[in-house]
């Protein structure tokens, strides 16, 4: 896969790749857009959107921001071929992932291009802390933390092998030698990071890659999506000769609600805030865990299915 072949001396530092895919808070696009254009610094970027929606909000982000380049993509496409699509019209230096409710804090991208002039060579992908932007009730707090109380600032400096799938920055050049199945078959972070990682390359994390998840879920959209993830994730995890690893983690899964609680536990410990915030949000957290339990159950049972186009 060649991702040289539109580079030129006028091409931007950054190309930032989003997946137009959000069914609810769905113009929180345009947050994101905006704070783009509100970046300290003169770095030069530019956006590729892939989007599978195709409805009003795309058209506002079409007459808005000429800065943009939207594909216009099918509604059956999932997450990781957007964003692969995306990348094949990408021209920058770095290449960077992030999501359609995210909003970058005003030195996201100096503090990008920061880490990679502070880290050493083989440093090929930095990111950093994820921070909630939806404050407003319990059921907010557990919809964040469910997914990223890992990434809560602080986020461990220096060298990781562990960073946030849409708080990333790649070097352009390290998609070169990549399978394009790699790319589209899962999301990157847990099919392309560990490729880079057994080819001896290095990540780099830093608080001061800042970013802001915005996304207000309802109850019953993110209790479907966590069933849809937790499908997907276990409907990978063993092959077609391993029916009796996949019969036994079917059984141990009875076991994940109150694993995950005390995972969750330690990592707010770690954090050491928001012990308030994460109180309120146990009861709604357990009832995902569960969701999150039923959902590998029926991955390890039935496969993957159309999961993958599923996620958002």
């Amino acid at each position: 896969m060649n991702n040289n072949a539109n580079s030129t001396p006028d091409s931007p530092e950054f190309s930032i790749l989003i997946g137009m895919v959000s069914t609810e808070d769905s113009d929180r696009i345009l947050e994101a857009l905006d704070a783009l254009r509100k970046q300290q610094g003169s770095h030069t970027y530019e956006v590729i959107i892939g989007d599978r929606r195709n409805d009003d909000i795309s058209r506002r982000v079409d007459d808005t921001y000429p800065e943009v380049q939207r594909l216009t993509c099918p509604a059956s496409m999932s997450l990781p071929e957007l964003r692969t699509l995306a990348l094949d019209k990408a021209s920058g230096r770095y290449i960077i992932v992030t999501e359609d409710h995210c909003v970058p804090s005003e030195n996201w991208l100096e503090s990008i291009f920061s880490a990679f002039s502070e880290s050493s060579d083989n440093v090929v992908a930095v990111g950093g802390c994820v921070e909630n932007g939806v404050k407003d009730t319990a059921l907010d707090w557990a919809t964040f933390m469910c997914e990223y109380s890992y990434f809560l600032d602080p986020v461990e400096e220096g060298d990781t092998g562990v960073l946030p799938g849409m708080n990333v920055a790649y070097k352009r050049e390290i998609f070169a030698d990549l399978d394009r199945e790699l790319l589209t078959s899962g999301f990157w972070e847990t099919t392309v990071h560990p490729v880079l990682i057994e080819k001896g390359l290095h990540f780099y994390s830093t608080n001061k890659i800042r970013l802001f998840h915005c996304k207000k879920f309802s109850f019953g959209l993110f209790a479907r999506q966590r069933y849809i993830y937790s499908r997907y994730y276990a409907g990978l995890r063993f092959g077609k000769g391993e029916g009796i690893k996949r019969i036994v983690a079917f059984g141990a899964t009875v076991l994940l609600p109150p694993l995950l609680l005390v995972r969750s536990r330690k990592q707010m410990k770690q954090k050491n805030r928001l012990h308030n915030e994460y109180k309120s949000a146990i009861p709604v957290l357990m009832v995902f865990y569960i969701i999150w339990a039923y959902g590998e159950m029926a991955g390890y049972l039935l496969g993957t299915g159309d999961a993958l186009a599923r996620i958002e």
